[in-house]
């Protein structure tokens, strides 16, 4: 790994997808004009997180989304991770997918979410995402950049610590963690989740959420987070609009995988149940 700049870009989603890819292309030119080399988006960044806005606005991938993105990560000259999208999927419910390009635009990486969220709130309020989404089958393969080892899970997949594992155990030195937590589980569980992933796995964790009141979905918490290998947050940000970054060191990879070795020390054998 390389010690480098990375940016998230924190948004409040309208019903206006267009209105949302504007504000994340300028989100994503802001951190790179700060230095940053990898910039990373939230959880569903186009439209809101409901079951008729996916519907509507699920996209090809590769598609005339995919192709403008490709095109602000050429613009930018950074490695881009805008965050997930609804992926359209012949005879069937979407998919809540990932997607990583490259400077030069390529296409390098894409991940469906594994784990559909689900949760009961307040009164009789509840939410399942398995109702109209579809799970992916494969966890996210290792990004190979000469800037360092990404791999990469999606909001829900936070609360799964085998998913994370084993992406440190196939070699990923940093973890990238769009999401749309909400401002209930937000609260009470982002930074204890963030930090946790970061500790355990020895990763630096970029986590870019949701903020504000996305129509028609649960409100967001904001508060995206770049962790380091030890747990410190490097970045934190508010509950509007926002930019972040930070410097992901090198040194400090070395240094917090060198004074504890948890993920090389597993037992032989230990059980790892399936991400």
């Amino acid at each position: 790994m390389k010690s480098f700049t990375a940016g998230l870009v924190q948004l409040q989603v309208s019903d206006d997808p267009e209105s949302n890819l504007r504000r994340l292309e300028e989100g994503v030119l802001d951190a790179a004009a700060r230095g940053a080399k990898l910039v990373c988006g939230p959880e569903l960044f186009s439209c809101p997180s409901t079951p008729g806005a996916i519907s509507a606005h699920a996209a090809a991938v590769p598609g005339q989304l995919t192709e403008r993105l490709a095109e602000l990560a050429r613009r930018a000259a950074v490695y881009l991770i805008p965050g997930s999208i609804p992926e359209r999927r012949e005879g069937g419910k979407p998919y809540n997918t990932l997607l990583s390009f490259a400077p030069d635009g390529s296409l390098i990486g894409t991940y469906r979410k594994r784990h559909l969220f689900r949760a009961k709130f307040h009164g009789p309020s509840a939410h399942d995402e398995r109702d109209y989404l579809s799970a992916g089958d494969d966890p996210s393969p290792i990004i190979r950049t000469p800037l360092a080892d990404i791999g990469a899970v999606i909001c829900y997949d936070l609360r799964f610590p085998e998913q994370t594992l084993r992406l440190a155990l196939d070699g990923a030195e940093v973890i990238a963690a769009p999401s749309a937590f909400t401002k209930f589980t937000g609260q009470a569980h982002w930074h204890v989740l963030c930090r946790a992933r970061a500790i355990e796995t020895g990763c630096f964790l970029l986590a870019p959420n949701q903020a504000g009141f996305p129509p028609g979905a649960p409100p967001c918490y904001g508060r995206s987070t770049i962790v380091d290998p030890w747990g410190e947050i490097l970045a934190v940000a508010g509950e509007q609009d926002e930019v972040v970054t930070a410097e992901l060191r090198a040194a400090s990879l070395a240094e917090a995988r060198g004074r504890l070795r948890a993920v090389e020390d597993r037992v032989a054998g230990d059980p790892l149940p399936d991400p």
